[in-house]
């Protein structure tokens, strides 16, 4: 039977016996799962290893677990891969984002674009979203989740965090998207646009930083596609 997967903060020893003392988690376990002392389950914090471990019992909040073995986890991103994407409507930044862990990023950058129609996220909910998409996926970490920016701020967010990062632009005016112009190997930020497209003014905002503009191919794709196909792109 498969066992649940869950991601913690805390730090886990590399064998024996260790107490987890988040009170949610702690939660999810007890009363969501209805997990009980002597069931196991994996427990991972994002260093690439999977602790299968047998609960050992529930205080009040807190979780005493025993670790019965450790392995590599499934999948650890090979690159770092930021995905700068401008905010969309409705819920569709946060089913962005879940698609974008289980393809492998590593940073999510939101964007308040000139297009943007909504301008703010739950940041909270966007963090337990890709908390259990890297559950769920078998991935051995979580991608951080930056500060909401616009667009030229988000640019010299990059400079800051990421000097010497390649940085692509995808617009639906952009030239043919040419893998081999970009070193696979090297760490890499993609950005892809809202409803509607890049404003003329961003588009020269990118043209101004040296950042190439392409495009996967002349049909128009949906923010949400888009992101899917490029970074399936980029990733695999």
């Amino acid at each position: 039977m498969r066992l649940h997967r869950f991601y913690t903060k805390e730090k886990i020893p590399a064998q024996g016996g260790f107490t987890i003392a988040d009170k949610a988690l702690v939660n999810q376990l007890k009363n969501v799962f209805k997990l009980r002392t002597g069931d196991s389950v994996i427990v991972f914090n994002g260093d690439g290893q999977d602790n299968e471990c047998v609960i050992e019992g529930f205080l009040k909040d807190e979780l005493s677990l025993k670790i019965q073995a450790s392995i590599p986890s499934r999948f650890m991103p090979a690159r770092e891969v930021w995905l700068c994407a401008a905010i969309v409507k409705k819920d569709n930044f946060e089913w962005i984002a879940e698609k974008a862990t289980e393809l492998g990023v590593t940073r999510i950058l939101p964007i308040v674009s000139e297009r943007s129609e909504k301008k703010s996220l739950n940041m909270e909910r966007l963090q337990k979203i890709v908390i259990e998409a890297s559950e769920q996926s078998g991935r051995g970490d979580v991608p951080k989740i930056e500060p909401i920016l616009k667009l030229e701020e988000g640019l010299e967010y990059l400079k800051s965090q990421a000097p010497g990062l390649q940085v692509v632009m995808f617009h639906t005016e952009g030239e043919i998207w040419q893998e081999r112009a970009f070193n696979k190997d090297k760490s890499i930020a993609v950005f892809v646009g809202p409803e509607g497209g890049w404003s003329e003014r961003e588009v020269e905002l990118f043209h101004k930083d040296n950042v190439p503009v392409v495009c996967l191919g002349r049909q128009v794709l949906r923010a949400e596609t888009a992101v899917v196909a490029i970074l399936a792109r980029i990733v695999f």
